[in-house]
């Protein structure tokens, strides 16, 4: 098959990938890699903004020392400053190197961008590890390790359940004690990078599906899932062992975060901020607070990683490593963005990999135009609309393509079984596809019963007018309880509840239907189809030829297929 997204579902929908649902699927694939990317690119020009700010005026240890006047105010030597248009311009600049690296090739721009920016960082992550206590991030990496190993299960299904009723003043159950954790957590931080990775499934998936042509599954799937979150697992471990203990070093100092100068050990008065160490002679000294100690949390997230790295040296040190911190930054933003070029202009040529370079161009133009949109989307005096902006794409975009991903992995179960011969390849499947255009399946809409009740007769046996009175009593009992939500929104559950009941004695019958015919499927995908697509799902059962002649032919290829294993 072409390096297409729209063939991952070949194993599901068959032929037609090729038609207009293959071409929504494609459509789907390259929006969610044009604004994932987009999401990567506003919050990486933020962050580039900030590091350039801080580079023009000198800023060290909570001071600026660059092109400042008599009364301290100090505009920097080039006077950049952190808005939109300076994001802007970051954002121009990079997709200008992506492009010229996608242009270059996969071997001569893509992977040696990734490679320096590979070294670079793990210079970065082992220059931390040395400057800061050595012993102890090791020993905070083994034990964070064997924790998360501990709790994985546990957060795996953690959902916020207590915390989302609110405080206790909200009325809606949440801790009488005001000791409950705020509200908001999940949506700020699990759901938009459940949304942020999802948007960058298509993207990521088909980059390395390309890069990995010929290898083992086993391979790819160390290399592509446990390499990756092992090296993710050393880089948040160490640095973030060590912003920790720069922050609770802040803490027990005295520094309070009430001002300025109880947030930065340079501003902090020494004769307060310190500690009375005692020696091993048992006397008491004070030891003033150093310079570097600052209390991390107190900070603009663009300014932790800048403020972390001036911990550790002189002004000239600090210097050098923004200089650094932001070139990595770049090179991955830049190595992200042409990937994702890359990527799209095969989604959008039917898989064609190499396609053409005016091409290549117009997609990265594409991906930097719509960061920018997405940023002048909010007003300057008011940028965290912004934010909230490019933090919502990927949400919104991520929800649908979760329900593609549900049924690729399917695919992917399907597939490997028919490589493995545990199933075999022409086995049969419904005479029509779950989403059709038969006339039972129109009928089916306003009133489901009718073919429904013929079905189940056919799957079951037995009179249809029980059937259909079944079916219709729950239909009429939901249709009822949703009118009467007008005079008591109550009702409305009850009309959910009911279409559920409803929804699921359909996809019960599908699983039945399955058996008798002998199409291979599962319960799952059953409840499913009738819970989001009940009218096509009866109308697929209703064209299905369940004759005594068609039964024994369905027995006879099992027999078969038995005989052959």
């Amino acid at each position: 098959f072409p390096m297409s997204m729209r063939f991952t579902m070949y194993p599901i929908i068959g032929e037609l990938v090729y038609g207009p649902l293959g071409d929504m699927i494609e459509v789907l694939s390259i929006l969610c890699t044009i604004f994932g990317i987009c999401t990567s690119l506003g919050l990486g020009a933020m962050q580039i903004n900030k590091g350039l700010v801080r580079l023009d005026l000198g800023t060290y240890h909570g001071q600026d020392y660059f092109g400042c006047d008599a009364s301290g105010s100090c505009t920097g030597r080039a006077g950049i400053e952190v808005n939109r248009d300076t994001q802007c311009i970051i954002i121009v600049v990079i997709s200008a190197f992506a492009i010229a690296s996608v242009i270059l090739g996969l071997k001569a721009g893509i992977a040696m961008l990734s490679q320096a920016a590979f070294i670079l960082s793990f210079f970065i992550l082992v220059g931390v590890l040395f400057l800061d206590e050595t012993w102890y991030i090791l020993n905070a990496l083994t034990s964070t390790l064997g924790y998360y190993i501990w709790y994985l299960p546990r957060i795996s299904f953690h959902t916020d359940a207590w915390e989302e009723l609110g405080k206790a003043s909200d009325g809606l159950g949440g801790a009488p004690d005001g000791r409950g954790g705020l509200k908001g957590w999940m949506n700020a931080w699990t759901i938009f990078y459940w949304g942020w990775w999802i948007s960058w499934g298509p993207f990521v998936g088909t980059f390395l599906a390309r890069i990995s042509r010929g290898r083992k599954l086993g391979n790819f799937i160390i290399a592509s899932l446990i390499l990756p979150s092992f090296w993710s697992f050393i880089f948040t471990g160490v640095f973030g062992a060590a912003q920790i203990r720069i922050s609770r070093q802040a803490e027990s100092a005295g520094l309070d975060m009430s001002d300025a100068a109880h947030t930065y050990g340079s501003l902090a008065d020494k004769n307060v901020i310190g500690w009375n160490t005692v020696g091993e002679d048992g006397v008491a000294r004070w030891n003033p607070v150093p310079d570097g100690v600052v209390r991390l949390y107190n900070l603009a997230t663009e300014d932790v990683i800048f403020e972390h790295l001036c911990y550790y040296g002189t002004h000239e040190f600090a210097t050098l490593m923004t200089v650094l911190t932001l070139i990595c930054i770049v090179l991955y933003f830049v190595t992200s963005s042409d990937s994702a070029s890359y990527v799209v202009d095969i989604f959008a040529a039917n898989g064609v990999e190499e396609p053409p370079t005016i091409q290549k161009v117009f997609w990265g133009c594409t991906e930097g135009v719509a960061a920018i949109a997405l940023l002048l989307s909010a007003d300057e005096e008011n940028p965290s609309v912004a934010l909230n902006a490019v933090k919502a794409i990927p949400i919104v975009l991520g929800l649908p393509f979760t329900f593609l991903l549900f049924w690729m992995c399917q695919a992917l179960m399907l597939v490997c079984s028919e490589e493995s011969g545990k199933l075999p390849i022409d086995r049969k499947n419904f005479k029509t596809f779950v989403f059709n255009f038969e006339l039972s399946s129109l009928i089916s809409i306003p009133a489901p019963f009718i073919h429904a009740g013929q079905v189940g007769t056919k799957v079951w046996g037995g009179n249809p007018i029980v059937y259909m009175a079944g079916f219709a009593s729950m239909w009429v009992v939901t249709i009822v309880f949703f009118c009467l939500a007008a005079a008591d929104e109550a009702f409305l559950s009850l009309a959910a509840a009911m279409y559920f009941v409803f929804a699921f004695a359909i996809g019960g019958m599908r699983t039945a239907a399955r058996a008798k015919l002998g199409i291979t499927g599962d319960m799952v995908s059953d409840a499913m189809a009738g819970l989001f697509a009940y009218p096509w799902a009866i109308g697929q059962m209703a064209k299905e030829d369940f004759s005594s002649s068609s039964l024994q032919s369905v027995l006879k290829g099992k027999e078969a297929d038995e005989a052959t294993a």
